[in-house]
């Protein structure tokens, strides 16, 4: 581990990714490039002459050089250090892997800092991934959203700051003529800049995207590894690590007196250790299971060209013809992947149309945000607990207890159909849109847990002493 692992607030995080960065600044640029190299091979050639159509294809590739940097900052912050070699045989898993998902319908997301570790890191997709993402989105939302405003509001900045940086070097002629090319530009409608202005403005916006996603990158992974420790204790375990690296020496030396003072009757009983020994791994417990996993062939392009009849990439097509191609599939996939995505997000609007047929039951949740809800695991009288716990000065215990009395309610004698992934808010808009009774109650109750439970705000004695005397949840629910 290269850097020190501890629980950190959001700013705090960010600092360590932008830090992380820094120190390898040389190395995760070179990733970065690697990953915009069939960019600049292939569309540079080809529109050189149309700066603007470069620029916008530049951005579009953005997240395949960010999957790289981040390959090569993980495995550096963990001991490591891929060489060219593992980025080049990383690059087609980074242009494949959910091709359509990340480069179409969550390019212009602005949690990719944080979720893109979840997705490369961990393998993670379908339901595991938003389930995960859920969860780390549910303590550095509003750091990453800041976090995106600045990505946009730096990279034009620093753009123009290159651009008229590079104008200073000018020779004077030079500088006036551009100068009035572009006062004419925003004057006269229609007017094409020259050649040699728009492709410096191309290249301040291109290096500008280049170090803006290279920091951004680096802050978005610090903000995952800090949510990775508080969730899961990262530094514990690497602080265990330590302790028990520093009685190596202790123990080695016990180890070897150990050895020597019973070195003569090891020997006695060497050959029935041996027979305990084969007697153990001859066990079916001990049998070697191995899977063989087929790794997909890497993405290719000849069913584009089979689409567009050749277009794409041919000697016959002209460079513009086989973008416009492009861009029109892409234009044309992501109407359909939206269409696709309106019909599933309403479907429940299609229910019960076209025929009789019976719902399927779910599956009643026993665990809620990582809460035992089931009836064994609450106690006969769930207000009176709480009360007694509160008055122990177990105040998150007592909350914990009224709020998980609540939900397994709900789900058992109220019905509410609440997944084992909902968060409060999504309890408690699954209970307002149930019409089930007590919503008023069971909103007061998700307030003031939010509030001792995310913001560290103690309720009063009054509030607790009325959530129990009023408590409406006798008859508690079986989940």
């Amino acid at each position: 581990m290269t850097a020190e692992l501890r629980p950190r607030s959001e700013w705090e995080s960010v600092d360590l990714g932008l830090a992380l960065v820094r120190r390898d600044f040389a190395k995760l640029s070179a990733a970065w490039w690697i990953g915009m190299l069939p960019v600049l091979l292939i569309a540079l050639p080809l529109l050189r002459d149309h700066p603007f159509w470069f620029s916008l294809l530049f951005w579009w590739w953005i997240p395949v050089s960010s999957r790289l940097t981040l390959f090569k900052l993980s495995r550096i912050l963990f001991g490591e250090d891929p060489k060219m070699k593992h980025l080049w045989k990383e690059l087609p898993k980074a242009i494949g892997r959910r091709f359509f998902f990340r480069m179409i319908w969550a390019r212009a997301s602005p949690w990719r800092p944080l979720t893109m570790p979840v997705e490369d890191l961990e393998g993670l997709k379908g339901k595991d991934y938003s389930a995960r993402c859920r969860i780390l989105l549910r303590r550095g939302d509003s750091s990453v959203i800041m976090l995106a405003m600045w990505r946009l509001f730096l990279t034009f900045w620093l753009a123009l700051a290159l651009f008229f940086t590079g104008m200073l070097f000018l020779p004077q002629n030079a500088q006036a003529e551009w100068g009035e090319a572009m006062s004419l530009w925003w004057e006269v409608e229609g007017l094409v800049p020259p050649l040699g202005l728009s492709v410096a403005i191309m290249l301040s916006l291109c290096v500008s995207m280049w170090l803006v996603d290279m920091f951004s990158v680096g802050a978005g992974f610090g903000i995952y590894i800090n949510h990775r420790t508080w969730i899961e204790g990262w530094d514990v375990e690497l602080a265990f690590r330590r302790m028990a690296n520093r009685l190596q020496g202790m123990a080695g030396a016990i180890l070897v007196g150990v050895i020597g003072w019973m070195v003569t009757p090891a020997q006695a009983e060497e050959s029935e250790s041996k027979v305990v020994i084969e007697e153990v791994l001859a066990h079916e417990d001990f049998e070697i299971h191995t899977e063989t996993i087929k790794e997909p062939e890497p993405w290719r392009w000849e069913w584009l060209e089979k689409l567009f009849g050749g277009g794409v990439g041919s000697a016959g097509g002209t460079g513009m013809d086989a973008l416009a191609a492009l861009l029109k599939f892409l234009v044309i996939g992501g109407l359909i992947g939206l269409v696709a995505w309106l019909i599933w997000k309403y479907r429940h609007l299609f229910a019960g149309r076209g025929g009789t047929r019976a719902p399927k039951a779910q599956a009643r949740a026993k665990v809620v945000m990582g809460m035992e809800v089931t009836e064994e695991s609450l106690p006969d009288d769930v207000a009176v607990a709480a009360m007694e716990a509160w008055r122990s000065g177990r105040r998150q215990e007592a909350m914990s207890l009224l709020y998980r009395g609540a939900i397994s309610w709900m789900i058992g004698k109220g019905g509410v159909e609440i997944a084992e992934s909902d968060t409060e808010n999504d309890c408690l808009g699954r209970v307002k849109t149930s019409q089930v009774l007590h919503q008023e109650y069971f909103g007061s109750l998700t307030t003031e847990w939010i509030r001792l439970a995310y913001a560290r705000q103690i309720p009063s004695d009054e509030t607790i002493e009325s959530l129990c005397r009023n408590w409406p949840f006798r008859e508690r629910g079986a989940a």
